[in-house]
């Protein structure tokens, strides 16, 4: 079941301390991010409750990690005095090269926590 992703764009530019490009349509917000060796992409498309993550080698065209993720139940921005980060509710994984193939994604029992400082880094954990 598709749904509005139920997020905030302020969290994720604190969070990510850049602003990001829209697409053409209107319908993704695109984040990126570089650090220490590494650019990370983040596009979120709210509508459909959809975002992908890609992090790169700087200098490399082909990605180290993506993931597509859809079905997002929501985010959650996370800052106190040690750490700041944006975690994605459990989801739907789906492999990002064959869409067509069932059954349409892995359900993930997981958050997806994404942090850029002090470097980028992503952890799968257990929601709260």
């Amino acid at each position: 079941m598709t749904h509005a992703l139920d997020w905030d764009e302020s969290d994720f530019i604190s969070a990510l301390e850049v602003l990001p490009t829209i697409d053409e349509y209107e319908e993704g917000r695109h984040f990126v991010v570089v650090k220490d060796g590494l650019r990370l992409l983040l596009s979120v498309f709210p509508h459909t409750s959809d975002f992908a993550i890609s992090v790169f080698r700087v200098g490399i065209e082909r990605p180290a990690i993506t993931l597509r993720v859809n079905d997002c139940r929501g985010t959650r921005h996370t800052k106190d005095d040690y750490e700041e980060y944006l975690e994605f509710l459990p989801s739907r994984i789906d492999h990002p090269d064959d869409l067509t193939r069932a059954p349409y994604g892995l359900q993930v029992p997981f958050c997806i926590r994404l942090r850029v400082k002090p470097t980028i880094s992503l952890e799968f954990v257990k929601p709260l």
